[in-house]
């Protein structure tokens, strides 16, 4: 149960620094075995990237739901709501947590777009993401 808490906690913060645009802060947030950092393998190359990509992003609303353990760590249902260039978007993930040095790290998240997903976010579950066809996680 604790596990579970602090995995939340890890993803609150992502939260915070995504909408305070600290994004060093995201980026330490990283499982050192993410693909992420081997598309950003420095932060300097991630900090370039979020100063053109995501400095323009606004948080409507964020959202944190179900849990489940898996051999590798904790899946948490997640929500983002936000603005980006004008247009409002939503994404829904099931965030895979590991376990680091650190404690708690984001490792990857298999994404489902509004159209993927139009629900209430409190009915999206693990079914959601278990039924597509592609498990892309990035």
């Amino acid at each position: 149960m604790q596990s579970k808490i602090e995995a939340e906690e890890l993803v609150r913060q992502r939260f915070a620094a995504l909408e305070a645009q600290d994004f060093a802060a995201l980026y330490a947030s990283y499982h050192p075995q993410s693909p992420f950092l081997e598309q950003f393998p420095s932060l300097e190359a991630y900090l370039d990237f979020a100063a053109q990509a995501l400095a323009k992003l606004k948080l409507s609303a964020t959202s944190i739901g179900a849990a489940r353990e898996t051999e590798e760590g904790i899946e948490l249902i997640c929500g983002l709501s936000f603005e980006l260039a004008g247009e409002s978007q939503t994404l829904y993930e099931l965030a895979l947590l590991m376990q680091a040095e650190e404690g708690w790290r984001y490792h990857s998240a298999q994404k489902l777009s509004a159209e993927d997903y139009s629900g209430e976010f409190a009915a999206l579950d693990f079914s959601h993401f278990d039924q597509q066809a592609t498990k892309i996680r990035f």
